[in-house]
């Protein structure tokens, strides 16, 4: 059997269920044992209160037809009060004989046991018959049942049981209900296992998931089985293990770029280099192109170095926006300086509109603007073929200033223009002319959301992606 325990934990999931399953049905059985025990105990005193009743007035009536218990005759007598007693033993109550006031004259019971008086006038009213009921403790007998019915001759015939017997009768109630309360138990017992399992059958196989994803074994998948919220959890479990094995899968690939992207430049300053240590290169025209290379590769290491700094600065909070009125002019200048020279040289035609239409200027940080407008037309320019176009534009309406970057190239697949946001994800990296790190798009929505803007991904009526920087206008 599985060990369910959880270190730290008392006991297991299922244990708990069971012991949890139980004393919920103990309290249940248990109040309904009491709540049915007294109303079976009452519902039994009613009905022998209602026949105890009936049958003292018939036997009142007959002491009324018979005359005076006490005539003077002494065998009339003793025959009377026999029969007395052995009325008393039928109906199964003591009978006592009182007078108006309740002073009992005449028992059925041993002499000088019993009560001497009832208190006639402290039972209940009297119902169409004469007939007074009650339940009482008197002297000489415990909590007794009394009945009274009134003799002809100004007296009372009074019954009294005591309620223990008329309970006791019930006895085979209670044990029924003990043995029902029992098998309950059982039940709930059995019940609270079964249930206790199937329960915590989906979270064993999230923990195993766990356990898989924590060995390595990255994107582990679990049934998504169970209630609602049980089979909700294991998707997203599913989700995130995907998405775990992503993130992995994506650095692995970061990894290699960002490998073969410091081993190339590395590889061509070395080369260049020690050429020019060891004497190789004589001419001095020679000597200039390979320095020129030296530089154009330390060049591509500082870019990249750069670029990751820029992710630890984000990732840290370190990096802080302003919140002004940018200069769309500037903007302008500063797009058409940077990327003119680098469209020109790939044979893309490179239009950068006036970014300010109306006159309208967005809120941000001009610096991040530029920064985050430049990384999107250089990645529009690797991406669109030779001959192709690149536009840049601007929009506004009430409240957002958009910047809109058009190209030519291939275009982005619906299913991947959020994707392409996140960390290390590279489409084909064949269709771009610069391999890059998979980062800069990541960077890019970064900086915007920090200046309280936004960047998606479309598709641009020039045939290629269309990528959209959204800003506030206050």
């Amino acid at each position: 059997m599985t060990d369910t325990r959880v270190p730290g934990h008392r006991g297991s999931v299922v244990r708990s269920t069971q012991l949890s399953m139980l004393a919920v049905s103990a309290v249940s059985a248990l109040v309904v044992f009491a709540v049915f025990y007294v109303a079976w105990t009452q519902y039994t005193v009613a009905v022998r209160t209602t026949e105890l009743s009936r049958q003292t007035v018939a036997l009142a009536s007959g002491l009324s037809a018979g005359g005076p218990l006490t005539d003077g005759d002494t065998t009339s007598d003793g025959i009377r009060q026999q029969l007395f007693r052995v009325q008393a033993s039928l109906i199964g109550a003591r009978l006592l004989v009182t007078d108006v006031s309740g002073i009992v004259h005449l028992s059925s019971g041993t002499e000088g046991q019993g009560p001497s008086s009832v208190g006639i006038d402290s039972l209940g009213d009297p119902d169409a018959r004469g007939a007074r009921t009650a339940v009482r403790s008197l002297s000489g007998a415990n909590r007794v049942l009394v009945v009274a019915a009134p003799v002809e001759q100004d007296g009372w015939l009074v019954a009294l049981q005591p309620v223990s017997e008329i309970s006791a009768a019930s006895s085979w109630v209670l044990l029924l209900l003990l043995g029902s309360a029992t098998v309950a138990l059982i039940v709930a017992w059995g019940t609270g296992s079964v249930l206790a399992r199937r329960l915590t059958a989906p979270i064993l196989r999230l923990r195993t998931g766990a356990e898989a994803i924590s060995a390595g074994e990255w994107g582990h998948q679990v049934s998504e089985e169970g209630a609602t919220e049980i089979a909700s959890l294991a998707s997203s479990f599913n989700s995130m293990s995907s998405r775990v094995a992503d993130a992995y899968a994506a650095q692995q690939h970061f990894v290699g770029d960002v490998s073969h992207e410091l081993r190339t430049p590395i590889t061509s300053i070395q080369g260049f280099a020690g050429a020019l240590l060891d004497g190789t290169v004589e001419d001095e025209e020679t000597a200039r192109r390979f320095i020129t290379v030296i530089r154009q590769e330390a060049q591509r290491l500082g870019d990249l170095t750069t670029t990751l700094l820029a992710l630890a600065d984000l990732d840290a909070g370190r990096v802080e926006v302003a919140r002004r009125r940018i200069d769309t002019v500037a903007l302008v200048d500063a797009l058409r300086a940077r990327h003119e020279p680098e469209a020109e040289a790939s044979q893309i035609a490179l239009h950068v509109d006036d970014l300010a239409p109306g006159g309208v200027q967005p809120f941000g940080d001009e610096s991040r603007l530029l920064q985050v407008a430049s990384a999107l037309i250089t990645n529009a320019i690797n991406y669109t073929p030779t001959g192709g176009k690149v536009a840049v534009f601007a929009e506004t309406d009430a409240s957002v200033w958009r910047l809109y970057v058009d190209d030519s190239g291939p275009g982005i697949p619906v299913e991947d223009r959020e994707r392409i946001f996140e960390r290390f994800v590279r489409l084909d990296p064949s269709r771009s002319a610069a391999g890059g790190s998979g980062l800069g798009l990541s960077i890019c929505r970064r900086l915007t959301l920090l200046m309280g803007g936004a960047v998606r991904a479309g598709e641009s009526p020039l045939g290629g992606a269309r990528l959209v920087i959204e800003m506030p206008l206050s």
